[in-house]
């Protein structure tokens, strides 16, 4: 049994949040790699080989957890949508660090809980009140700022990192119309294989390089051909497979234990690891309306998940049956005497 698995579900908080706070660690160090790649490799070549690696442990996790039946899910071609989704989500993603510093991105990036209200409304129909589309306006105010005026933002890195954040709120909302049909183990399969297959297709197209010699970081990423890689270079790119199975785990498992109002607001330390890893191996010092701008996108999008949280527990009230009413006894007719 492993560390995170016994007690009841959803009523485990110290669990979800060490679980939230590693998946996302790995994932920073993940960041770091493939930036650092950035400059020799074509990023399509990275997330091939990473997805082939990872496709390995999410195989031998969703056979030991729901069986073959795990293979052939119900509603199999939305869960390749949102696999789609987050291909090109993660992709922009990566192109968008090639070019500008991590922390910067990252905090752009953190704007898909803003994207995701607004989807919310023009695709599910969900109300979105007046307080929830002031926190939306003020958090694209937060980008700006991130942006800030230093010249970021006619950089098409900025504009990618804010499509990638558009991606995965779309991602987010496909696993809606999802449901429960699938275990989360299935879903991130299919999203792998979507990885995968997307990857290799876009190589296939852009093969030999004939598209490549742009100036800006970012379109050499994407553009530049397939190379073999150096011995320690592919054995980090292997790694990268088995890191991202387990930061998809961990992740996965931080919602699965604790609720989410627990969890949610320690993403952010994703924010603190990109921080961090800049500057160690960079040398990024944030500017201070990066700082500025990543404090009002993180007060936003909580008020943002603090409204949701409120509304759900709301709408389960309603929906709730009312309690039977209490039946009194009839009383007894006196007879004479």
């Amino acid at each position: 049994m492993d560390a995170f698995s016994s007690g009841p579900a959803n009523d485990r908080p110290a669990a979800g949040i060490t679980a939230i706070v590693l998946g996302l660690f790995l994932f920073s160090l993940q960041d770091v790699v493939i930036k650092s790649f950035s400059d020799r490799y074509s990023v399509l070549q990275i997330v091939f080989i990473r997805g082939v690696v990872a496709l390995i442990p999410m195989v031998i996790a969703v056979l030991a957890t729901t069986g073959w039946r795990g293979l052939f899910p119900l509603k199999p071609g939305l869960m390749l949508l949102k696999g789609m989704f987050g291909f090109l989500s993660y992709c922009t993603y990566y192109l968008a660090i090639a070019a500008l510093p991590l922390a910067a991105v990252v905090a752009i990036v953190f704007t898909a809980p803003i994207f995701v209200t607004v989807l919310s409304a023009l695709l599910l129909g969900e109300t979105v009140g007046r307080r929830r589309w002031l926190a939306v306006a003020v958090g694209f105010l937060g980008v700006v700022v991130v942006i800030g005026p230093s010249g970021h933002v006619w950089n098409a890195a900025a504009f990618l990192a804010l499509v990638s954040a558009l991606f995965y709120a779309s991602s987010t909302i496909t696993t809606r119309f999802i449901g429960s049909v699938a275990e989360p183990w299935t879903i991130s399969l299919y999203s792998m294989l979507v990885f995968i297959t997307g990857s290799g297709l876009a190589s296939v197209i852009i093969a030999g390089g004939t598209f490549a010699g742009h100036e800006h970081a970012s379109l050499q990423f994407l553009l530049r051909p397939w190379v073999i890689p150096a011995t320690r270079d592919l054995l980090l790119m292997i790694l990268l497979g088995f890191n991202a199975a387990v930061g998809f785990y961990c992740i996965t498992k931080a919602y699965w234990i604790a609720p989410v109002s627990v969890v949610a607001p320690f993403e952010y330390t994703y924010i603190i690891w990109a921080v961090l890893f800049g500057y160690v191996f960079w040398s990024e010092v944030p500017r201070p309306t990066t700082a500025l701008g990543v404090v009002i996108l993180i007060a936003s999008s909580l008020y943002i998940l603090r409204r949701e949280l409120a509304e759900s527990r709301a709408r389960i009230r309603v929906s709730e049956p009312a309690p039977p009413p209490v039946t009194l006894p009839a009383p007894q007719a006196r007879g004479p005497g």
